[in-house]
């Protein structure tokens, strides 16, 4: 009898299982058939795996090269990114934005972002480089001979190129290729630094980052070109993008330009400013705050990317977008904000006992994570509607408010006051963001009596 009850219970058991298991495939094919799901899915992978792969290079480099070779290279490949993200000057949120209904003119408009953000990031390279020359020591390890000089001006044209090409795939639809691009770039790093690492110099390991990432650029192009953007018809190739389209391309670029150069300046000027009134060792703990913060906040842009595409293809669905993604979002970070609450001491004891004091600060500053997504979500609203100069003046606010309000109260509460001032600013922009988006959602449902006035534009 009892053996006979126990095969009753485990036929019960079966049943449930599968259930369980059917469930959470249909939830599976549900996410993965939504495009606004699997491109932010397949950023957060990529997001994920360019950490891991880039941590895991660090640390190889670290046992193969000596400390003073991993940090001219650390410096070199810190340049390389500066100033390929400043040379590009946003204009990924404007290929997300304008590629969707670009339609022949697709691959006109990549080749001039292309040409454009690599020819003015190897502009700032070569004047910085000049400027080592000029005003550095002889003995400085920044100095480059000829070659060298040559070679990281190309790497910094190279890597504009590269990181335009993840926003191209975005647009396209195609982001579940950008962890794979990413991911095959990490490994050959990897494999490159072990090539290399007889050499045991710091260009050595710079040219292990650079020389996977320049390979990878034709390989993606080919994919691009060949398979994902449309052709123009054979009438209209020689045609260049069109005045209209060049005068929307031109405003919305310099709004969004604008708002992103005031997100870095806060970004990169803070930790300045910290180190220079309060001491880089009160900076040492902001920072390592700031790294698991920054974090969290990189999943709001991975989906904040895909509403831009899908808005652009499908304005009259924008309010349910919206709301999507902000679903999405937090139902993502909030429950990693509340553990990293909850372990912060631990996790910052691993950095040492001296870290442990600035978890109060990692709480406020994880706390600023939930209004910053909402910012970050109405930045990409203000993108599909082409009016970049409201989220420039958001920006430029968060940018003022943070530099002018972190030190007062830095200096009454201590660490704590920098995450105060955080919480507040983020808070008051997210505030604001809320409402607008409110507003727009309201404004843009079909049957809306506003929404003839304020209905998305095309591109």
């Amino acid at each position: 009898m009892v053996g006979q009850a126990d095969g009753q219970r485990r036929h019960q058991a079966l049943p449930a299982a599968a259930g369980w298991a059917g469930d959470i495939r249909t939830a599976a094919i549900h996410q993965w058939s939504d495009p606004l799901s699997r491109g932010g899915l397949a950023l957060l992978v990529n997001t994920c795996l360019t950490g891991i792969l880039g941590f895991a290079y660090w640390i190889i480099a670290a046992r193969l090269f000596s400390t003073y070779a991993v940090g001219v290279a650390g410096a070199l490949v810190a340049a390389t990114t500066l100033f390929s993200g400043l040379g590009q000057l946003n204009l990924s949120g404007m290929l997300m934005r304008f590629l969707p209904g670009a339609g022949g003119k697709s691959r006109r408009l990549v080749l001039l972002t292309y040409a454009f953000t690599a020819s003015t990031a190897a502009m700032l390279a070569a004047a910085s480089l000049l400027g080592v020359k000029i005003f550095a020591s002889p003995g400085s390890p920044l100095r480059l001979d000829a070659i060298q000089s040559i070679v990281f001006v190309l790497a910094v044209a190279a890597t504009a190129i590269f990181t335009i090409q993840d926003s191209v795939l975005v647009g396209l639809r195609q982001a579940v290729w950008v962890p794979a691009e990413n991911g095959a770039f990490g490994v050959a790093k990897i494999g490159m630094l072990f090539m290399l690492a007889p050499l045991g110099t710091a260009f050595a390991i710079f040219s292990a980052w650079m020389v996977p990432l320049t390979l990878t650029i034709p390989v993606i192009s080919v994919i691009l070109f060949f398979r994902f953007l449309p052709r123009a018809p054979a009438a209209r190739r020689a045609a260049l993008l069109g005045r209209e389209l060049r005068s929307r391309i031109l405003r919305f670029a310099i709004g969004d330009a604008a708002g992103g150069l005031f997100t870095q300046a806060w970004t990169y000027l803070l930790p300045v400013v910290i180190t220079a009134s309060l001491g880089a060792s009160i900076n040492a703990l902001y920072f390592i705050s700031f790294l698991f913060s920054s974090t969290i906040d990189q999943v709001a842009a991975n989906y904040a990317s895909p509403l831009t595409v899908e808005g652009a293809r499908a304005p009259a669905e924008i309010p349910a977008l919206i709301r999507s993604t902000l679903k999405h979002i937090f139902a993502v970070i909030c429950p990693f904000v509340v553990l990293l609450e909850a372990i912060s001491p631990w996790l910052l004891h691993a950095f040492g006992d001296k870290y442990v004091g600035a978890a109060p600060l990692l709480g406020l500053l994880l706390a600023a994570c939930l209004p910053k997504a909402i910012s970050t979500v109405y930045y990409a609203y203000c993108r599909i509607q082409r009016t970049t100069h409201r989220s420039a003046f958001m920006q430029a606010y968060v940018c003022i408010a943070t530099l002018s309000t972190v030190l007062p109260l830095a200096h009454s509460f201590g660490l704590v006051g920098i995450g105060l001032a955080t919480v507040a600013v983020q808070a008051s922009a997210g505030a604001v963001s809320w409402w607008a988006l409110k507003r727009g959602i309201h404004d843009t449902a079909p049957g809306s009596g506003q929404g003839r006035h304020r209905r998305p534009r095309s591109a």
